[in-house]
């Protein structure tokens, strides 16, 4: 098939979204179809993602009014995006266009307005529903560009989200029609992950960006509570971002230096053999709008490396973190400690639940992921 993916976010800009953008393009090329993307030009001078995308894959960046400043180039991109869909497809017999849904950026709406000059279909995979809660100014803001997205999606030929609580919340806040959604959930390559490595039995690890959602605050409450039965738990928390400073304040403060490492920002190749030895991983300790249901990819590569799971009740789908099945969920920075000392104390359960999670983590492969997406297109 010959694909034109629209997208907002692309290396080297980093975060989780990139990553799964580049590992589904790369997974379509890599199942034989021909692939175009096409991305706004940003001068991005955040840390830099610099995956492997495969040859075969067409770039084409566009110009962009305020390439410097993300979140007014997410809004004003938009024009120059569906010029050029239209331009090249008129050209090219693509079967379909992808894109990616947030709520800030409005690529989706170019690739849907595309779509309809080309007659041909527009799938919208959406990997965040909502904005979390604001008030002011920014309120008016956010009720205008939900409505611009509410039609895009309700104009979209086919919506897919990661479980069926995202699909509630497209139903109910943007007016989709439930016929019109398919739930194709986020994924992960396994071959990069390792589960032969012997565990550090003492060891737990957070990945990702640090910021107010992730609840990493909370974790670091409950460690002293940790060390007081463990003295040598070790924490590794892997990554940076608008908290790190704060996070490491309460480090000094609480005086657990020792037993908290801030890796900062790690290439995403290095991720892998950063985990794999560890023995517990931290998921979302904070249920907000943003991670109530979420799946972080993250989470994903925990599974990948066998590892059990513990996260803010709420926040991950069941068939990702059954509760003490491949990991707990926990209620309070208290429980959070208790279910951790317990987790270290008990090497064997630690094993099971591990085993539990890579069993869980096969049906995300990228291959069936990328492979559900296609088939999605042909029922269309």
């Amino acid at each position: 098939m010959k694909i034109l993916v629209l997208v907002f976010h692309f290396p080297p800009i980093s975060g989780g979204g990139v990553v799964v953008i580049t590992d589904i393009i790369n997974k379509f090329a890599e199942l034989g179809n021909d692939v175009t993307v096409i991305t706004p030009d940003l001068k991005w001078d955040g840390e830099q993602f610099n995956p492997k995308i495969n040859s075969k894959i067409k770039i084409i960046r566009t110009i962009t009014p305020s390439p410097t400043k993300i979140k007014i180039a997410a809004r004003r991109c938009q024009s120059n995006i569906k010029k050029k869909a239209i331009e090249i497809g008129k050209f090219n017999d693509f079967d379909f266009i992808f894109t990616i849904f947030h709520p800030f950026h409005l690529v989706p709406k170019a690739a849907v307005e595309a779509g309809k000059e080309l007659g041909i279909p527009s799938i919208i995979k959406v990997d965040d529903a909502i904005y979390q809660k604001v008030s002011g100014i920014k309120s008016i803001q956010r009720k205008i560009e939900k409505m611009i997205n509410g039609k895009t999606l309700r104009s979209g030929t086919k919506i897919l989200v990661s479980n069926n609580d995202t699909k509630k919340v497209i139903i109910n806040e943007y007016n989709v029609k439930s016929e019109n959604i398919s739930v194709v959930p986020n994924g992960v390559d396994l071959s990069l992950f390792k589960t032969n490595i012997k565990k550090n039995p003492e060891k737990i690890v957070f990945t990702g960006a640090m910021y107010y959602h992730r609840g990493l605050d909370i974790l670091l409450e409950a460690i002293p509570s940790v060390i007081k039965i463990i003295p040598n738990a070790k924490f590794v928390l892997l990554g940076s971002g608008g908290e790190v400073d704060k996070l490491k304040k309460v480090v000094s403060d609480k005086k657990l230096e020792k037993s908290v490492e801030f890796t900062g920002w790690i290439n995403r190749d290095k991720i892998p053999q950063n985990i794999s030895d560890a023995s517990i991983g931290i998921g979302p300790l904070r249920l907000t709008d943003v991670t109530s249901k979420a799946l972080p990819i993250k989470v994903l590569e925990y599974m990948a490396v066998s590892l059990p799971i513990i996260a803010k009740r709420g926040t991950l789908p069941l068939d990702v973190l059954e509760n003490e099945n491949n990991g707990y969920f926990i209620d309070d920075a208290g429980d959070l400690a208790e279910k951790i000392i317990g987790l270290l104390n008990d090497p064997k359960k630690v094993e099971k639940m591990g085993i539990q999670s890579l069993n869980m983590v096969q049906k995300f492969s990228w291959n069936n992921v990328v492979t559900n997406i296609i088939e999605n297109v042909k029922k269309n």
